[in-house]
């Protein structure tokens, strides 16, 4: 039992602490509380915020032209000699009740992981080898990885970004959900050439789906792009293409022409500026897709402040050199490595745009690393 004298020190010592507890001050920050009916968001990431888990780049494929896999090669044995646990699986499309395949990677872990949704080219379907950096690049990181043939290659009404091609790639990405844990703020689009035009089109149709959106030397507008094929390269297939999958030359005011509109990013972008993170790549000297595509793409994209001007896009498409009113660039080490200098970068909302020196190319460690830095907004 403590003395008489000890307790008196003990309370007293008391009383001198209570005295020194923190109290509020005039202007200390306060905050009032949601109300519960208030969703709390997850706030975006602010522009260059650092991936939240390092990333395995894939040095040994720094560009599609001209690496190990040759454009038109479709091959599910090299796919599964790169990549040996990849899955050619059909999946039921959600408006015509086909079967739909595509090739499935699942790294097989318990917790929620980003989902990259990986589409083909315009000639090719969902064997296409170009595609297999990015199975390899899933698989060194812990990634899911989709590649659906959504209606294959483009040159038939049911594909080039149809409505029954865009529910396609939106199929597979429900079919990765049922099959595996899916991080929803990290599922991830990438497309290139007619896939980049499809991934600028769902981009508008559907922003609540993507935390980033990849789009290697985009169409922009099939329309435009016909009138250019026909002038500048009558003897390939693509005019012909676009026709059969429009129902016809897309003219002026014939139906023909209404329906590339309504497939071309041109007539949905405008409601992903703000909503979606989109990164757009273009080679300067690309022969095929002109880079005015990408560039009216970003301007689509951009505040009004950001846009790149009107006689600038006129003197890259017929100079293919970047005007000095536009600046200089920063060196950026993974196009270096890819020997593709970059030459223009504009960023503005949430688009960038990178003119780069080259033709109809795929950068791929410059897209997946700038996807690895994005995150969506979603609800607890």
């Amino acid at each position: 039992m403590p003395s008489p004298i000890v307790s008196m020190l003990v309370l007293f010592a008391g009383i001198l602490l209570s005295g020194c507890r923190e109290t509020p001050t005039a202007h200390a920050e306060t905050h009032a509380p949601l109300p519960t009916s208030a969703p709390r968001l997850r706030p975006a990431p602010a522009a260059g915020e650092r991936a939240r888990e390092p990333l395995s780049l894939i040095p040994e494929f720094p560009r599609a032209a001209g690496g190990p896999f040759p454009f038109g090669a479709q091959d599910l044995s090299v796919w599964r000699a790169r990549v040996p646990r990849i899955e050619e699986v059909e999946i039921s499309s959600s408006l015509d009740g086909s079967k739909q395949r595509a090739l499935f990677y699942d790294p097989g872990l318990s917790e929620p992981r980003p989902l990259l949704v990986a589409l083909h080219s315009w000639s090719e379907n969902y064997l296409q080898n170009i595609g297999i950096p990015y199975g390899i690049f899933a698989e060194r990181n812990g990634w899911l990885l989709i590649h659906p043939d959504h209606r294959g290659p483009y040159r038939s009404p049911t594909s080039t970004a149809s409505e029954l091609a865009q529910r396609d790639v939106l199929d597979a990405v429900e079919y990765a959900k049922r099959r595996a844990r899916v991080d929803p703020t990290r599922i991830y689009l990438v497309g290139y050439s007619g896939s980049a035009m499809t991934s600028l089109v769902l981009a508008g149709r559907h922003p609540e789906v993507w935390a980033g959106v990849v789009s290697w030397v985009p169409i922009y507008d099939l329309v435009d792009w016909y009138g250019w094929l026909r002038s500048n390269l009558p003897d390939r297939h693509y005019a012909q293409d676009v026709a059969a999958a429009c129902g016809g030359a897309p003219r002026p005011g014939t139906p023909a022409e209404q329906e590339c509109r309504r497939r071309s990013p041109r007539s949905h972008l405008e409601a992903a500026r703000g909503r979606v993170n989109v990164y757009l790549g273009v080679g300067i000297w690309d022969q095929l897709v002109p880079p005015e595509h990408a560039l009216r793409a970003f301007n689509e994209l951009a505040a009004p402040a950001d846009r790149v001007p009107e006689e600038a896009i006129a003197r890259i498409q017929k100079t293919r050199s970047i005007p000095e009113t536009l600046g200089a660039p920063e060196v950026r080490p993974l196009y270096e490595a890819a020997k593709a200098k970059v030459v223009f970068e504009r960023t503005s909302e949430r688009a960038t745009v990178v003119v780069f020196l080259g033709g109809h190319d795929v950068i791929y460690n410059a897209g997946l690393s700038w996807l690895g830095n994005q995150r969506r907004p979603v609800l607890p």
